[in-house]
């Protein structure tokens, strides 16, 4: 078999001989972490993606970066993707840029809803995919220990200080406006990774995996997976056809339309999705946004709207840069963080999580949403400053969006009443937080949609009804993000060997 060459001298296997014990879809964080721990575990495992090796998917100006050539204006030059291809490979979209990690001191409940009783109750989405906080929580240290094991920097005491105390006296200033102005405020401290480490830790993933026999298969698509009378699945895979016991489906974000059609044709137990979350992204010079992650890295606040349905901040970037990617036939934007050449803007997201009418496909309404974007952009994103969206005079030049191609518009067009409604609540709220922390020359872009997968149903070991068929990371419907996603990997593949 043709091998792949790999930065880490892991090529592709050199024969494809079944039956696997667990076959993994997807090699991002997710994937990966099933894929390790089911060959930790004695199992035989291949892991099939896509894309490419880590080194040779990132962006073509990092690349040129990392190799010593000189690139004058890094942060410009890098801007002239009009969209993001570097979501796919080894790694994951995640590991392919400047990223935050999420959480290092245990778990927060860091999201807010309105309970059937009519109070207002925070949750983590980790620990309802799971079953049990406790579990959660040890599983996200388990995996930061296991980063750190492959090259991460521990982050120090001093670096990620403890959550704020309880006790509203013993808070800080910031904390007590911010539980003042915001129904829920988490500011627990995450941790941050660079790509050169991520690097780092994806190339000693991959040499263990590769020392405990697993085998990871590049550059190929999986196109149908299939189950017969026995219980056995085969998957093909470009030119090959696999057999295995088990098979964990992490395909990322993008994988949307591939996953839908797999749930169909395998009669997968799934919803519609009754919540989505449909939202923009908020940029302003990085000096006017300092105030909001002057707690932490990434500060979640959160309010309940009119309608019931949660409203907040979004994934920070402090000194990161917009991008923009196709997405199931419509674009969609996310911030990127800029560690390593930090530009002088700041973003984040304002996301609601919509309540979808009744009678509609929840994924297909993301997706309308998206597409309508596009559309209203003759292809581009959209975008408007924020005096315009909120009728208020220019306090100063306007902040150009660092998105290379924009279509200029009325926001409120393409996100009616309720979602406009909402991103003025958010800004009204921040500038109560700190005035002036979103001001009049602020950029709105639009559109952001996550959480968009068919509400799958699955056991809290990721298991969905068809026995050995997993959905893991953003695949399953229930989370989103780098360790989490590592951690319903692990789940998986535990409940996978086990089986």
């Amino acid at each position: 078999m043709r091998r792949i060459d790999d930065p880490f001298g892991f090529g592709g296997p050199t024969t494809l001989d079944g039956p696997y014990d667990v076959v993994v879809v997807g090699a991002g964080p997710a994937g990966l972490f099933a894929g390790h721990r089911a060959a930790a575990l004695g199992g035989r495992v291949l892991v099939v993606e896509a894309g490419h090796g880590m080194y040779a998917s990132l962006c073509p100006r990092v690349r040129a970066a990392a190799s010593g050539r000189p690139i004058r204006d890094l942060e410009k030059f890098r801007m002239q993707c009009k969209r993001c291809t570097c979501l796919v490979g080894v790694g994951g979209a995640a590991f392919h840029f400047d990223t935050n990690l999420g959480y290092i001191n245990g778990l927060t409940r860091s999201k807010i809803e309105r309970a059937s009783d009519g109070t207002t109750r925070s949750y983590s989405g980790l620990e309802r995919a799971l079953g049990d906080f406790d579990r959660a929580r040890d599983l996200v240290a388990s995996v930061y220990e296991q980063f750190y094991a492959w090259g991460l920097t521990r982050t120090s005491p001093a670096q990620a200080p403890e959550p704020a105390p309880a006790d509203p006296a013993a808070q800080s200033a910031h904390h007590r406006t911010a539980s003042a102005v915001f129904q829920h405020s988490d500011a627990a401290p995450s941790q941050e990774i660079t790509v050169d480490e991520s690097l780092v830790v994806v190339g000693a993933l991959l040499e263990e995996l590769r020392s405990l026999g697993g085998e990871l298969l590049m550059g190929t698509r999986v196109t149908a997976v299939e189950r017969d009378d026995r219980g056995m699945f085969t998957i093909t895979a470009g030119e090959h056809r696999l057999t295995s016991r088990n098979v964990v489906i992490g395909a990322g974000k993008l994988g949307l339309d591939w996953v839908r059609g797999v749930i169909g044709t395998l009669g997968v137990g799934h919803l519609s999705p009754r919540k989505v979350d449909l939202g923009v992204r908020i940029e302003s010079w990085r000096d006017d946004l300092a105030p909001l992650t002057e707690a932490c890295h990434n500060p979640k606040h959160s309010f309940l709207n009119d309608r019931g349905d949660s409203v907040r901040t979004f994934c920070v970037c402090p000194g990161g840069r917009l991008m923009a990617y196709d997405f199931a036939g419509g674009l969609a934007l996310d911030g990127q963080h800029c560690i390593t050449t930090p530009t002088t803007r700041s973003n984040f997201g304002v996301v609601t999580n919509v309540t979808v009418p009744d009678g509609v496909d929840g994924t297909d309404f993301a997706l309308e949403f998206s597409r309508a974007a596009m559309k209203t952009g003759e292809g581009r994103p959209v975008v408007q400053h924020v005096g315009d969206f909120l009728g208020e005079p220019l306090s100063g030049p306007p902040v150009p969006c660092s998105l290379l191609e924009t279509t200029e518009t009325d926001l409120r067009a393409l996100l009616g009443p309720e979602l406009s409604s909402d991103v003025e609540g958010m800004i009204t709220r921040l500038n109560r937080l700190s005035p002036g922390m979103v001001g009049a020359h602020a950029v709105i872009a639009a559109p952001v949609v996550e959480r968009v997968y068919p509400d799958l149903e699955l056991t809290h070991d990721l298991e969905s009804t068809v026995p050995g068929l997993f959905f893991v990371g953003d695949s399953s419907s229930k989370i989103i993000g780098v360790t989490y996603g590592a951690v319903t990997g692990r789940v998986a593949a535990e409940a996978a060997m086990s089986r």
